[in-house]
């Protein structure tokens, strides 16, 4: 693999010069947008009048504390203002919009509107993300991504492969895999792009079919993490050779960050430019200092229609120290999972990172994991379920020795079973491609509270 610096990709029509801005402009660009979505949301969103109505941006401050004092919104804040409940949220009622979905399929739609310009912004937004990604017009491209139930990413991903010039293949999250492998195969494709979990989960049936039988070299992922032994598994078993997410972001905001090919896992570039980014202290409010962690909001500056201000993303977070050895001055940001991906269990908080790092360590399983609390005879209970391709006669011995594995890394889980004030954990083993998935998205459901 061949690492194009950004001095080279300036040619590329997805180009942006702001990635390579000194702060003086930076600042000046941004401070300039984050006053103008404020002002426009405060004077047309009936919304944003009265939620903000006592607040303005803190001029003499730095930048980063611009927004200090400002209320924090969640989508349960503005969804009874967005169609189909209401439309106090909106700054126009002029305009046609696409729809998006955002969160379950039941009851009411949560709904996020676009403008058809914002859609434009948004695809080069993400399409930046792939060029520095390393993704080439020479690409043969699996678009895996979901699609139906007014689930935004497939028609998104669509255009951008489109525009890119990429030899295109729109399978979506619902095609079989043995018909993908069909096709990948004649078509000799070299790159799978899609929600984590279903490359995997389809690359790994594919494997079953016939092992070795493509040469997958680029792995484009999002809406999900990767995880360390994820990666590992696609470089080993699959040979890939460029695992990236060319985009961070929800549906409800934008893309936030984007991964280069300097990148290391769970590291994004940050798409200032685009949002205006604060991680801030979970238990103060205060704007984190680089390196500390805390829950990620955002405002963006190019949501006019449904404008977004110092939204509550849900992720954890930190600031890196240095900038990336790209080139690019876009600041750095490491997540660190979701704010909601934890279970209490007795006085402990399991993260679901946490089980990964462990799972990595553990070794002989695919990465897919879940794990659930349950009360059983007025006690907590984790149940941890991991997908293996091992025989079913190594269960107990492998749960043995993750249960045992577990307890030395968590002594605290150790003690309270100990003592019986939780009950023992217990560990189900799945076969590949198995456990639980989002029936309309594909992704894992990862924490299940069943309290």
């Amino acid at each position: 693999m061949t690492y194009m610096p950004v001095i080279e990709r300036r040619k590329h029509p997805f180009y942006s010069d702001f990635e390579v801005l000194g702060q003086d402009e930076r600042v000046s660009f941004q401070t300039k947008k984050l006053a103008e979505i404020i002002n426009l949301a405060k004077s047309h969103s009936v919304f944003y009048k009265k939620h903000l109505l006592d607040h303005d941006l803190k001029k003499s401050q730095a930048l980063s504390h611009a927004l200090d004092g400002f209320p924090v919104i969640t989508a349960n804040d503005f969804r009874p203002h967005v169609p189909p409940l209401g439309d106090g949220l909106l700054t126009t009622q002029d305009k046609g919009y696409m729809v998006f979905q955002s969160g379950g399929t039941t009851g009411v739609p949560k709904t996020s509107l676009f403008t058809f310009q914002e859609m434009e912004l948004i695809n080069e937004c993400n399409a930046r993300g792939f060029v520095a990604c390393g993704m080439n017009a020479n690409d043969k491209v699996a678009n895996l991504w979901a699609v139906g139930s007014l689930y935004m990413t497939f028609i998104h991903m669509h255009r951008i492969f489109s525009d890119f010039g990429c030899t295109t293949f729109p399978f979506s999250n619902h095609t079989p895999a043995d018909f993908i492998h069909t096709v990948a195969k004649l078509f000799h494709i070299n790159c799978f792009s899609g929600i984590t979990s279903v490359v995997l989960n389809t690359l790994r049936k594919i494997y079953e079919i016939e092992p070795n039988c493509l040469e997958v070299k680029k792995v484009f992922f999002g809406g999900e993490h990767i995880y360390e032994s994820d990666r590992l598994e696609l470089k080993n078993k699959f040979g890939v050779q460029q695992i990236l997410a060319p985009g961070y972001g929800t549906v409800d905001s934008w893309y936030i960050g984007y991964q280069c090919e300097k990148c290391p896992n769970g590291v994004f570039h940050a798409f200032d430019d685009m949002v205006h980014i604060e991680i801030l202290n979970e238990e103060t409010g205060k704007i984190c200092t680089s390196e500390e962690p805390g829950l990620l909001h955002v405002t963006v500056f190019e949501r006019k229609l449904m404008p977004i201000i110092r939204f509550k993303v849900g992720d954890k977070a930190k600031w890196q120290k240095n900038l990336c050895s790209c080139g690019r001055t876009t600041p750095l940001f490491e997540l660190l999972g979701r704010g909601d991906d934890v279970l209490r269990i007795g006085y402990d908080s399991v993260d679901y990172p946490a089980m990964q790092d462990l799972l990595t360590k553990f070794g002989n399983s695919s990465g897919a994991l879940q794990m659930e609390k349950r009360r059983h005879e007025g006690k907590d209970q984790l149940i941890v379920r991991i997908e293996t391709d091992a025989k079913q006669d190594e269960y107990k011995q492998m749960s043995d020795r993750f249960v045992n594995l577990l307890l030395a890394e968590r002594p605290s889980i150790r003690d309270f079973i100990s003592k019986g004030s939780i009950n023992p954990v217990i560990v189900e083993w799945w076969k590949p491609g198995t456990l639980p998935q989002n029936p309309r998205t594909g992704k894992l459901i990862r924490v299940i509270d069943s309290i």
